[in-house]
């Protein structure tokens, strides 16, 4: 953020000698505003970066949430794990927490202009070689709480008439001390003068005659906590007149393309707008970029020491927001120019996800800055800045951001109180932040919002409109992922017959209802009804998109799994085998989805009790994926696998123990011996052992993966307790009671704990551990156990 012309400061070697001798671990810039803390702390971070330190982070602080927004970028750039149902909170408290364990580094984190002292509770960074620097336009008693805190104040006098000299090359050293009086010393005003006085050819006597002579009609208001002189204000408005003028006279279509510029920077966010937008802002973008130019030369603008942003700096935006837009046409054409600006941003357009991310981030700073800053609210007022809202929080969320997009929160209450709440834009904006909700995994906001978005849309639209038929299916489908099935069916009932009036049966959005209402009824066990509506999807599949289509091969896949749900084998078999005949055709024998189909088919035929014509096909995928994509492809291992299993169920055990032998050392050799695959492996063949009668083999491989899951997923998993079940199964088969039972007790005391009294498999190991108290003809305890509640 460093800009070009810093000037140094006094108190900058205090500042400097406090982070890196003493290491300061918080340093807070006080001082009003345009007295030069952001240049300060910039001056820091360049330096810092100068010294190659490992993590130099700004994060702009007007807000707690662009706080936590910034902190959370942070995070994910640094690899913290951040899966989208946590909250941001969260995911900044795991970065803060490594930071703290971190081994010793020179670190510098930066939060500039906190209005709030309050936003910063619990995000402050700590650990060895960690320094903050806040700068704060904000008196607070920050010695209190254990900070540094250095003022930023006005140059003094002989800095101010130095520069003034030095700079215009005009050694009329009392002009520039009368200046420097009028403007208070104030670096801002002191720096602005001195490009105007530059770009318009006066003398220091010609400026100070203007500045003296300009209209007291031109006072801008007081600022809370600072006390300027008049003439400051009278200097920022000089300024960009001056500007302006100029390009009027020379430039015309540059002085229409300032104004916009100045318009949107002043309402925009405080700490910039990325250049890359400015220059999209009108149809020439040369004549932006000259524009630009222009008006950074005259001080007006500043650019990020990266170049990525263009700056207005606070003062001189309130100075054309009370000036300037003071008109109120003026206002509106600002807005629209700062509406169009946030409009024309399309994330779709860019090549990369990161590039979506970054462009999705800077549009939610841009909205944070509107809800925070006063004078920003009134574009929420603007149709496409409401439109950019909702379409953001969609955007947000389809990349993973759903936690980023709920900092929205806040954005979406306001343009509701502008706009009103029975607006399109403001139920879209809602609608869109009930989404952000439902993927965060906050099911009873996501569900809330839903609910009342459903009421306010058939109140204000009607029953039958397109959105309110959006909106209710929306609310299906949080009820559906919430597992209220009951709900979710009525309300997918509802949509299907109103788009199939409203829309057509063949329109995109009633096919997709259509689906998803079948989809539930398998999920709520209605499978007939799932089949006639996967029937009639197949149906219209093959008349809309041809029957060799991937829309009717899909359509016919998911018939075919409904009907084998339903156990209805019988035509599901008939499909499969339909299925694996267009697919072989279509695509050819080698082709991956003709053996997918082949395996699907031989699935369906295991299911149906059709082992003899099973089995060919399984034998037939073996060879094929061996041939196609060799002996240790997961494909492969997998095939091999099934085939072995499919010769254990018709009993033939000789060969489905040597392929489960030979799919043990595959898997241990190319995966390892700790992977979940090799010990399914081994339960898989330690269980054709026992079926075989070679009980001690099976036992030893038992024992083993008991000892492996207890050490790779420990004592309390799912998979720990069938592993031990097993085991004392087979120590009961061969007789080894006294060691079987301790297993089924511990069994049967770990479900209680874990999974409760009444739950069927808590309820399967107590009859376990009965059967095996019998067989040690231990009848009173058996019977006791069923009297346990």
């Amino acid at each position: 953020m460093l800009a070009a012309g810093f000037v140094r400061r006094q108190g900058q070697d205090e500042l400097f000698d406090a982070v890196f001798a003493h290491s300061e671990p918080r340093t807070v810039l006080t001082g009003m505003r345009g007295s030069g803390k952001t240049q300060l702390a910039a001056a820091v971070a360049a330096r810092c970066e100068e010294e190659r330190w490992p993590l130099v982070a700004w994060i702009h602080a007007a807000s707690r949430k662009e706080i936590i927004a910034g902190l959370y970028e942070l995070a994910l750039r640094a690899g913290i794990n951040a899966p989208k149902n946590i909250p941001l909170e969260v995911i900044v408290r795991r970065l803060l927490d490594r930071l703290r364990s971190a081994e010793a580094a020179d670190r510098l984190f930066v939060f500039d202009n906190v209005e709030n002292p309050d936003d910063l509770r619990d995000l402050i960074p700590e650990g060895t070689g960690v320094r903050t620097l806040v700068t704060t336009p904000r008196h607070f008693d920050w010695d209190d709480l254990g900070w540094l805190r250095l003022t930023v104040g006005a140059f003094d006098r002989e800095q101010s008439i130095s520069l003034l000299c030095e700079l215009t090359g005009d050694t009329h050293r009392d002009a520039a001390d009368r200046i420097a009086d009028a403007l208070g010393d104030v670096p801002v005003a002191i720096a602005q003068a001195l490009a105007t006085a530059q770009q318009g050819g006066y003398s220091l006597s010609g400026y100070l005659d203007r500045l003296s002579r300009h209209s007291l009609e031109s006072r801008t208001s007081r600022l809370e906590g600072a006390n300027y002189p008049d003439a400051v204000g009278i200097a920022l408005l000089m300024a960009y007149e001056q500007v302006l003028e100029q390009l009027r006279t020379k430039h015309p279509q540059q002085e229409r393309i300032a104004v916009s510029l100045l318009g949107a920077l002043s309402l925009l966010a405080a700490s910039g707008v990325p250049t890359h937008w400015l220059l999209r802002l009108d149809g020439d973008s040369d004549a932006v970029r000259d524009t630009l130019s222009f008006l950074k030369s005259a001080a007006i603008f500043q650019e990020s020491s990266d170049g990525d942003k263009t700056i207005i700096h606070w003062l001189q935006g309130h100075v054309y927001r009370e000036t300037y837009l003071n008109d109120q046409k003026k206002l509106g054409e600002a807005r629209r120019c700062a509406a169009t600006l946030l409009g024309g941003i399309d994330v779709d357009r860019l090549e990369n996800g990161e590039q979506r991310r970054d462009e999705t981030h800077h549009v939610i700073e841009q909205l944070l800055s509107v809800t925070s800053q006063d004078y920003s609210h009134s574009l929420f007022s603007e149709p496409r800045v409401s439109s950019k809202l909702a379409e953001t929080l969609h955007d947000a969320t389809s990349l993973g951001m759903s936690q980023l997009a709920l900092c929205l929160t806040d954005s979406v209450t306001r343009a509701r109180d502008v706009l009103g709440p029975d607006r399109p834009d403001t139920l879209a904006s809602r609608n869109s932040l009930a989404g952000s909700y439902r993927d965060a995994g906050r099911l009873d906001k996501a569900l809330t919002l839903y609910e009342q978005i459903l009421e306010d849309s058939i109140r204000v639209l009607g029953t039958d409109h397109p959105s309110t038929l959006t909106s209710r299916f929306n609310l299906a489908c949080a009820y559906k992922a919430s597992g209220r099935l009951e709900e979710a069916i009525t309300l997918y009932e509802q949509v299907f017959s109103g788009r199939s009036r409203v829309l057509g049966p063949d329109d995109r959005s009633t096919l997709t209802v259509r689906d998803d209402l079948a989809a539930t009824y398998w999920e709520a066990g209605k499978l007939d009804e799932a089949v006639t509506l996967k029937k009639q999807i197949l149906a219209d599949a093959m008349r809309i998109m041809g029957p060799d289509s991937p829309g009717t091969s899909a359509a016919r896949l998911n018939l075919a799994a409904t009907y084998r749900d339903a156990g209805r084998l019988d035509e599901a078999v008939d499909v499969y085998e339909q299925i694996l005949d267009d697919v072989a055709r279509t695509l050819g024998l080698d082709h991956p989805d003709t053996l997918t189909a082949r395996n699907q088919l031989a699935g369906a035929y295991r299911d149906a009790g059709r082992l003899e014509e099973a089995i060919p096909l399984f034998e037939q995928n073996l060879t094929d994926f061996t041939r196609l994509a060799g002996p240790d492809h997961p494909h492969t291992l997998s095939a091999r696998n099934q085939l072995a299993g499919i010769y254990r169920d018709a009993g033939r055990l000789d060969e489905a123990i040597r392929l489960f032998e030979q799919n043990l050392d595959d898997v241990a050799r190319t995966l390892g011996l700790d992977h979940p695959e090799t010990l399914a492996s081994r339960h898989s063949l330690a269980g054709a052992y026992r079926d075989a009668g070679r009980l001690d083999e099976a036992i030893t491989l038992f024992e083993q993966n008991l000892t492996d899951f207890i050490r790779i997923l420990g004592p309390d998993r799912p998979d720990t307790f069938t592993s031990r079940s097993t085991l004392a199964g087979a120590y009961q088969a061969a007789g080894r009671l006294e060691e079987a039972i301790p297993l089924f007790e511990q069994n049967l005391e770990d479900r209680t704990r874990t999974l409760g009294p009444a739950h069927p498999v808590t309820l399967t190991s107590l009859g376990n551990l009965a059967d095996a108290y019998r067989a040690a003809g231990r009848t009173e305890d058996a019977e006791k156990l069923f009297g346990t509640p």
